[in-house]
């Protein structure tokens, strides 16, 4: 049954899911590249794999092809490799490469089961799914790359192209980013010694707990005097809804109508012109039926009120309870056999929603989305939110009514990056008008969000990765050139760049990166035709220098410094330039050992998580 599902399998891959040097009505291969789901024209470590499975096939008259599985979830799976490994295996495969540590698990669960098949695992160790304990099997070649030589060219790098204020966005859990700070901070230092100028380095780890960062902050509903503004301005009452406050002619605003009374529902809503002489006409909203609609201010002061009628037939009463189920937060009004969307409330500090809960008879869409539409309501209907403690990190927004704000302004809560953040300032006092928002996090620098309109009393953004505040701080400290090699949060640094000046540098590490002003790649391609020109089973070989499994995207544009680097490169590729490894796999061990040691003359290193450096 399993080669018969195999070979239904194989028809329907043939033309879409894999291609390669032979044609494709040819199945027969030598050497078979499983890509991580992206295309071999990626730009990055499938297109680097595949060049140079192609060039080595070429020298060797062998034949190759590749397969890009549909993933699952966005993710490789064992079940997913093994399909295709079994179709590499059909198709008399020697050669099967697994490019990256995602397929660490599917290389030790599969490989023993193709004893004739030799399977070259790049950046990646074998190991099962219940640990990282590396597990070397017999017939798996495997490549790790020198994260300390890649460290040590991004630092030369930064300092012989005129640097000297450093920042290192390292990562505690990861003894990937503590090899890659450690070898930044001594290619630093010998580029700093060799020039004899003075550099500083500072060295945070986003996730360390012996970082005391506060990554929340505040955004404030700011208000201006009307006799301050320039231009006329009128005067909107929203009875029974929000939109109220003094706006300029011309201002678009969102009304919106208040929850209907239990047995109501919204009618439409009723307009009245304020200003002696200006027909009620002349309000001009866009809908008289909707409940949230637009108003264009017009030359006229107005009032705009909500109407509600009753509700026909049977209806019955949505109520969504707060998270301890003591208090209703919401109540919706529904028909008999209706439905309607309901939203959870905004989640505490440090935690986030995860499901709802309810006695009642209907139908929730999605139990596991704090916004779902509830359906088949023949009853009154209690919805419980459930929260949970978040096992991603969690942002905490603080929303602030500024002076001349009349109330509590919304959207205060704990967020998710990438959640939807809707806030609504409080109505101004009188004689006062809505003027914008400000956001500031506790240091006083930029939060990195992007409001869809921060003059519009109501708005929102999308919660933003706030480890972009690290890197905020290390500029505003004057550091101007910032490396995130080995960090997951890599994008944060570039967020935090855009925030301030282009003219600012990120350096990155693995695969090329177009808004880097450096990248030190990890030679995938080079590394595949080593292991192949010479593959032996259960071994582990370190790409470096002296096997040109790294290299920088960019050095200089100066002839002098590309010389120097060169020099440098060779030197390491020799081992005339030994470095220090990271002792126990911490950045923190390494930063204490260096300030102990104090190997540099130029370099001052500061580690922010040592003990008296303030961040303030």
């Amino acid at each position: 049954m399993k080669r018969i599902i195999s070979v239904i399998m194989c028809l329907v891959l043939i033309g879409c899911a894999f291609a390669g040097c032979a044609k494709q009505e040819d199945l027969k291969s030598d050497i078979v590249l499983i890509t991580n789901g992206a295309s071999v024209n990626d730009g990055g470590y499938n297109q680097s794999t595949w060049e140079g499975i192609t060039s080595f096939a070429e020298e060797s008259s062998m034949k190759c092809r590749y397969f890009q599985p549909v993933l699952e979830d966005g993710k490789i799976t064992v079940e997913n490799v093994e399909k295709y490994v079994e179709l590499a295996a059909q198709g008399g495969a020697k050669y099967i490469v697994l490019p990256g540590s995602e397929f660490s698990v599917s290389a030790y669960e599969l490989a023993s089961s193709y004893p004739d098949i030799s399977f070259i695992l790049i950046d990646g160790i074998p190991h099962s799914a219940g640990d990282n304990v590396n597990r070397f099997v017999s017939n798996v070649m495997c490549v790790t790359f020198d994260d300390l030589q890649s460290g040590f060219l991004a630092g030369y790098i930064s300092v012989v192209g005129g640097n000297t204020k450093l920042g290192y966005f390292g990562e505690f859990d990861s003894e990937e980013s503590a090899n890659y700070g450690a070898g930044f901070v001594q290619g630093a230092a010998y580029a700093a010694d060799s020039l004899g100028i003075p550099v500083t380095l500072d060295w945070a780890e986003y996730d360390s707990a012996l970082l005391d960062y506060q990554y929340d902050f505040t955004v404030t509903a700011c208000y201006e005097k009307i006799d301050e503004s320039k231009e006329n301005t009128y005067k909107v009452n929203v009875v029974d809804g929000l939109g109220s406050g003094t706006y300029t002619e011309g201002t678009n605003v969102a009304i919106v109508a208040n929850p209907a009374p239990e047995g109501k529902v919204f009618d439409k809503w009723e307009v009245k012109s304020d200003t002696e002489g200006v027909k009620d006409k002349k309000v001009n909203i866009s809908s008289k039926s909707k409940s949230t609609m637009n108003l264009i201010v017009e030359k006229c002061d107005c009032t705009i009120t909500a109407t509600y009628k009753d509700i026909e037939g049977t209806n019955y009463s949505v109520d969504v309870m707060t998270a301890d189920g003591s208090e209703i937060s919401s109540t919706y009004n529904v028909s008999e056999n209706g439905e309607c969307e309901v939203t959870a409330p905004i989640a505490a500090a440090n935690t986030v929603f995860d499901h709802w809960e309810t006695n009642s008879m209907v139908t929730i869409e999605d139990t596991q989305s704090a916004t779902t539409k509830i359906s088949e309501v023949n009853e009154d209907v209690k919805l419980t939110p459930v929260y949970k403690i978040s096992d991603a990190p969690t942002f905490n927004l603080t929303v602030v009514t500024g002076e001349g704000g009349d109330g509590t302004s919304k959207g205060s809560g704990s967020y998710l990056a990438g959640d939807r953040v809707n806030v609504v300032s409080a109505p101004p006092k009188d004689g006062y008008m809505f003027s914008h928002w400000e956001n500031a996090d506790a240091y006083g620098n930029s939060t990195g969000i992007a409001m869809d309109n921060e003059y519009n009393y109501s708005t929102g953004f999308d919660m933003v990765d706030r480890y972009s505040a690290i890197c905020d701080t290390m500029y505003n400290h004057g550091v101007t050139t910032i490396f995130a090699g080995g960090n997951s949060k890599a994008e944060s640094a570039f967020t935090s760049k855009w925030n301030y000046d282009y003219d600012l540098s990120v350096i990155t590490a693995g695969t090329e990166n177009k808004d880097s002003y450096t990248s030190i790649i990890k030679n995938y391609g080079e590394a595949v035709k080593d292991c192949l020109s010479s593959f032996k089973g259960g071994s582990v070989v370190l790409a470096d220098c002296s096997t040109d499994g790294i290299y920088a995207s960019f050095v200089s544009d100066d002839e002098d410094i590309k010389a120097d680097y060169d020099k440098i490169y060779k030197a390491l590729a020799s081992g005339k330039i030994a470095l220090t490894q990271v002792q126990g796999g911490a950045g923190y061990d390494f930063c204490e050992l260096y300030n102990k040691e104090k190997p540099s003359k130029c370099l001052t290193l500061n580690g922010w998580f040592l003990k008296g450096v303030s961040l303030k």
